[in-house]
C-alpha cells in the first residue's frame, strides 16, 4: 500500500471519527499471492507473445475493505461498504475500487446504491473451487462473442458489456431471508449518454433467486444488457442465465454450474451476434487440514443468433486439480495445476484474473492448449 493511500486512509479515518464512533465498523480483506509457471501450449508465429513460457509472481484479487453499520432505531440500520484492491506483487500502484455502496437495511430487506457485485457474478463465485487463480471457471464462463475474443473479466467484447462485473451507477434491493430464500434485483444505468437520450445508454438488469440452508445452496440469475447506441426498436438486449448449486456432504463438497448466454453483442453487430452455453462440475474432499479438489468446465460451440448455425471448432474445456493446506481458518497455502483444451478455432485461457490482465502473457494462438502450475498463499483478515 503506497504512502499516498496510507495518508489518505488516515486522513479519512480522522475526519470520520465522530461518525465512526457511533457506527459498527469491520475491517476485512485478503492477501493472495502466487508464483505461476505458464505455458501457452503452442509454438506461435515468429516467437510472438502467445508462444512464450513465463514465470510470474501474481497478486490475485488481493483487497481490503470496510463494512459499516449504524443502528437507526425501529429495527432499521444505515449500512455501507468500501472495498479497494491491493497489488501485493508491485505490478501496479492503481488502488482500484471494488464494491462501494451505501443504503438501508431492516425488516423490509436491504436497499443500496453505488457499485455492486452482481448476483450473476456472485452465484459463480459461490460455487467456484479455484477462486482468482489458475483454473478459475471464468476462463470459460466470461467468454466473448467470438472464438478469438476471450475477454478480460470485465471487458467489452464485440459490443458485450461483460458478465463477471461490478455494475456502476446501480441500485440493488434484496429481500429478507424467507426460510432460506432470497430474491434480489439490481439496475445499472451508464452515466455516459451516447446520443443524448436515456434509451441509448447502456443498461443492465439482474434478477436473482437464491436458497441457502444447511448443506444446500442453489442460485439462479437472469441478467440482461442494453448496449450503448442501441435504440429501443428491434431486439436491443443480450441475456444471460446462470444456475449454480453446491451441497456439502461433510468431508466432501459437490458444486455445479450451468450458463446460457444469448445475443452476445446485441443487434449492434447484427448477424454476428451469437449464443453460447457452458457448464461445469467440481468436487472438494477435506481430510484434516488438507483439501483436495478437482474442477471441470466446458464451453459449447458458438452459434449464430440469426441462422442458428454453430461455429466449427469454437468450443473449449478447462480442468483444474489442486491441494490446499489449511494452517488456520484464515490462512492457507496451495498447489494447483490447470489446462485448457481449445478446439482448433478457439483461444480461451487457463490463467486467473490477475494473469489475464498482465501484458507479458497473452492469449494462445487459435487451437493452443495453455497450461499452468501455481504455488500460492492466501491470508484472510
Amino acid at each position: 500500500m503506497n504512502k499516498k493511500l496510507l495518508t489518505a486512509a488516515i486522513g479519512a479515518a480522522l475526519a470520520a471519527g465522530p461518525m465512526l464512533a457511533q457506527a459498527d465498523v469491520k475491517l476485512y480483506g485478503k492477501v493472495h499471492v502466487s508464483v505461476d509457471w505458464l505455458n501457452p501450449g503452442d509454438k506461435g508465429a515468429n516467437n510472438d507473445a502467445s508462444s512464450r513460457k513465463s514465470t510470474q509472481v501474481s497478486s490475485n484479487a488481493s483487497r481490503w475493505g470496510l463494512d459499516i453499520s449504524e443502528k437507526l432505531g425501529g429495527g432499521m440500520n444505515a449500512i455501507a461498504k468500501l472495498e479497494q484492491a491491493i497489488y501485493a506483487d508491485g505490478e501496479s500502484n492503481d488502488q482500484t475500487s471494488h464494491a462501494r455502496w451505501v443504503g438501508l437495511s431492516g425488516k423490509f430487506g436491504q436497499i443500496t446504491a453505488g457499485i455492486h457485485e452482481s448476483q450473476f457474478k456472485l452465484i459463480g463465485r459461490t460455487v467456484e473451487l479455484f477462486p482468482e487463480y489458475i483454473g478459475d471457471a471464468r476462463n470459460i464462463t466470461a467468454m466473448g462473442a467470438t472464438a478469438a475474443a476471450q475477454p478480460a473479466y470485465n471487458a467489452d467484447n464485440n459490443g458485450s458489456i461483460g458478465w463477471e462485473q461490478r455494475p456502476p451507477n446501480s441500485v440493488q434491493y434484496i429481500t429478507p431471508s424467507l426460510n432460506g430464500f432470497k430474491i434480489s434485483y439490481l439496475y445499472s444505468a451508464d452515466s455516459t449518454a451516447v446520443t443524448g437520450t436515456e434509451d441509448n445508454r447502456r443498461r443492465l438488469d439482474d434478477i436473482a433467486v437464491t436458497y441457502a440452508k444447511g448443506p444446500l445452496y442453489v442460485g439462479f440469475s437472469r441478467q440482461t444488457h442494453r448496449s450503448s447506441g442501441i435504440a429501443d426498436s428491434g431486439n436491443p438486449t443480450e441475456t444471460g442465465n446462470r444456475l449454480g448449486a453446491s451441497y456439502n456432504f461433510g468431508a466432501f463438497k459437490l458444486v455445479a454450474l450451468w450458463q446460457d448466454l444469448k445475443d452476445l453483442g446485441g443487434t449492434a453487430v447484427g448477424a454476428t451476434s451469437v449464443n453460447r452455453k457452458a457448464w461445469g462440475l467440481g468436487g472438494a474432499y477435506t481430510a484434516g487440514n488438507n483439501v483436495f479438489k478437482l474442477q471441470y468446465y466446458k464451453a459449447g460451440k458458438l452459434s449464430n443468433t440469426s441462422t442458428g448455425a454453430s461455429g466449427d471448432n469454437t468450443g473449449a474445456k478447462t480442468w483444474a486439480l489442486g491441494w490446499d493446506h489449511l494452517f488456520s481458518k484464515t490462512t492457507k497455502a496451495y498447489v494447483a495445476y490447470a489446462k485448457t483444451d481449445n478446439d482448433s478455432n478457439a483461444r480461451l485461457l487457463v490463467n486467473g484474473p490477475a494473469l489475464n490482465a498482465r501484458s507479458d502473457f497473452t492469449q494462445p494462438n487459435a487451437g493452443g492448449d495453455p497450461s499452468a502450475w501455481s504455488v500460492g498463499m492466501v491470508v484472510d483478515f
